[in-house]
């Protein structure tokens, strides 16, 4: 099974979050795939709203005591997704589910000359453990 660790920023659009991760799953058979993710706004929330009625297989990590959002889990799939955290910050949980993936999707809209994303340092980090990108 592929373990797919998700990775976006905040302010994505749907325009962009369609484009560079609806897209690429639409060539894979999501049955054969679990999904780790993150709970903050944007590329997290938006992934977690499109697998509500398509996965059973994701895991939601988020720091602190409970996830800062998560869907309406009433008649969907969710009601099987599982949660991780205490993570103590972004960073943390970030290495966390690096770590437990075999693939990762991602796209980075934020870098800029004067400050690298927490996504770049997601992508890099993957790339160099020899992750598979989606």
């Amino acid at each position: 099974m592929k373990k797919i660790y998700v990775s976006g920023n905040g302010n994505i659009s749907w325009e962009k979050f369609h484009q560079f991760y609806i897209e690429p799953l639409k060539k894979l058979n999501l049955s054969e795939c679990e999904f780790i993710i993150g709970d903050f706004s944007g590329t997290d929330t938006l992934m977690m709203e499109f697998l509500k009625d398509k996965s059973e297989n994701v895991t939601i990590l988020h720091v602190g005591n409970k996830p800062r959002y998560f869907v309406n889990s009433f008649k969907t799939m969710a009601k099987k997704w599982k949660t991780t955290g205490g993570f103590t910050s972004d960073l943390e949980r970030d290495t966390y589910g690096i770590e437990r993936c075999t693939h990762f999707l991602a796209a980075d809209f934020n870098t800029d000359e004067k400050r690298k994303s927490g996504t770049l340092k997601n992508i890099e980090k993957c790339r160099s453990l020899n992750k598979i990108e989606i």
